[in-house]
């Protein structure tokens, strides 16, 4: 019931915020992969989506066992990616691309969100257990692995609902929050409307991690440690638009719902 009742108020609140959040960051708008000025950092809405859609129950008397270390380490991801949407010069890309910045002397606004979201997977795990390192890497990895996804209108929307749909009909609640939170943003993202921004991508990152380590047995822990390892390396040293752009099925599945699909 928890579950049902965390989807049901996160899709709520983000369709009902998704127009006035988009008009209230139109300030921040950047050009995306079409040359379009789109309000960027929409994933401030998913974050008040995903925070009522936790909050909600707990508040009408639903205990679903949540510890308060969940709602801290979703904002803390935000608003780290917030950052780096409102101040990054995006000329360094990927984990090596910002740590070689900051062997040149330069600190970049994507490594101090790297060591934010580091710090903050590292204070939700303790106490430190070989368990919870697993946990730790997984999280960071998720993040980074949603961040490089979200090139195109709807894609790291999509991967999230396709990654988390199992766990959120399971009864994973963090999943089911994170698909209401989703589906609500997901037909202005199609549209290109607004863009997630690293604010919006870290965060499905982070609601992938968290439901695959709170709600998975060990197994497939590993299994998605995996999974996001080949991910990140992918691409880190690939591009993910043009593994895509090569497949016929993934191409298919990448331009579902776009109006703007095959440009």
């Amino acid at each position: 019931m928890a579950a049902v009742i965390g989807f049901a108020t996160a899709w709520a609140v983000a369709m009902l915020l998704a127009a006035p959040g988009r008009e209230m960051l139109f300030k921040a708008s950047v050009e995306n992969y079409a040359g379009k000025d789109v309000p960027t950092g929409m994933g401030m809405i998913l974050l008040g989506a995903v925070l009522s859609g936790l909050g909600l129950p707990i508040l009408i008397g639903l205990d679903y066992g949540a510890p308060g270390t969940w709602e801290f380490w979703l904002t803390l991801v935000c608003l780290a990616g917030l950052v780096d949407d409102a101040f990054g010069d995006h000329e360094s890309r990927g984990f090596l691309g910002h740590f070689r910045a900051l062997i040149n002397g330069r600190l970049t606004t994507g490594i101090t969100k790297v060591l934010l979201v580091s710090l903050g997977a590292l204070l939700i795990s303790l106490p430190l257990t070989w368990r919870s390192l697993l946990d730790i890497v997984l999280l960071v990895l998720g993040v980074n692995f949603f961040n490089q996804l979200d090139l195109r209108p709807g894609r790291a929307l999509k991967a999230f609902l396709l990654l988390t749909g199992g766990l959120a009909i399971a009864g994973s609640v963090i999943a089911a929050v994170g698909w209401g939170g989703a589906l609500g943003l997901l037909p202005g993202d199609l549209r290109a409307e607004y863009m997630l921004g690293d604010a919006g991508s870290n965060l499905l990152g982070a609601l992938a991690g968290l439901a695959i380590v709170s709600f998975l047995p060990l197994p497939w822990i590993v299994v998605a440690l995996f999974f996001f390892l080949v991910g990140n390396a992918v691409g880190e040293f690939l591009s993910f638009s043009s593994i895509i752009g090569k497949s016929k099925i993934l191409t298919w599945l990448d331009q579902i719902g776009r109006p703007q699909a095959g440009k």
